[in-house]
């Protein structure tokens, strides 16, 4: 993979992401507004690119759905390879595909923090000042360095260089450090999803 700073098409999306995850120990992201990829179920991913690309033709939409949600399935191919995810309060309530697909994506998330020990979910309340207001980023931290995978309306973006990549690094670690704990981050899930049970 290049050095450089380059952007990508979101054709190339998916292939960035899982050689980034594939070589990946650890990923560590901050997600603001959207559950990360990696997590979402399949409706609820179709109704975020149908969001982000109206345009989009039905088969790409659903390969592009798809492409998602198998990448889980890479935390396991690897021993002592890690997820820890920050989203923002806002993701909880954030009636992406309609109540009841948001209802059905947290409960997707309960169950895979229930059955992965190797992933980490921490919500940052609404109102907390932090670097990350700028957007969504993920750290990918392997053997030969660390990459960030930034994502835009009009594609994604790899950085690779030590120093493009360390002011992500640093946020990443800020943002986490005004998170709730991964408990108190659990009972902000539940209590979410039961109040979509009574709405």
């Amino acid at each position: 993979m290049n050095t450089a700073t380059e952007p990508t098409t979101l054709d190339e999306h998916l292939h960035r992401l899982l050689a980034l995850e594939t070589a990946a120990d650890h990923i560590h992201g901050w997600h603001p507004t959207l559950m990360p990829g990696m997590l979402q179920t399949a409706d609820y991913a179709r109704a975020a690119i149908r969001a982000s690309a109206p345009a989009l033709p039905p088969h790409d939409v659903e390969k592009r759905a798809t492409g998602r949600t198998v990448r889980i399935d890479t935390l396991g191919r690897a021993a002592g390879r890690t997820a820890r995810f920050v989203i923002g309060e806002n993701v909880l309530t954030q009636p992406v595909g309609g109540p009841a697909t948001l209802a059905a994506q947290l409960d997707h998330l309960m169950t895979l923090l229930a059955l992965r020990p190797t992933l980490e979910v921490r919500v940052l309340p609404r109102g907390e000042e932090h670097p990350g207001l700028n957007g969504s980023f993920t750290v990918y931290r392997s053997r030969p360095g660390r990459s960030v995978f930034v994502e835009n309306l009009a594609g994604a973006t790899v950085l690779n260089r030590p120093e493009s990549a360390l002011s992500f690094i640093h946020a990443c670690d800020h943002v986490e450090e005004r998170a709730a704990s991964p408990v108190d981050s659990l009972r902000m899930i539940e209590a979410a999803r039961k109040r979509l049970t009574h709405a």
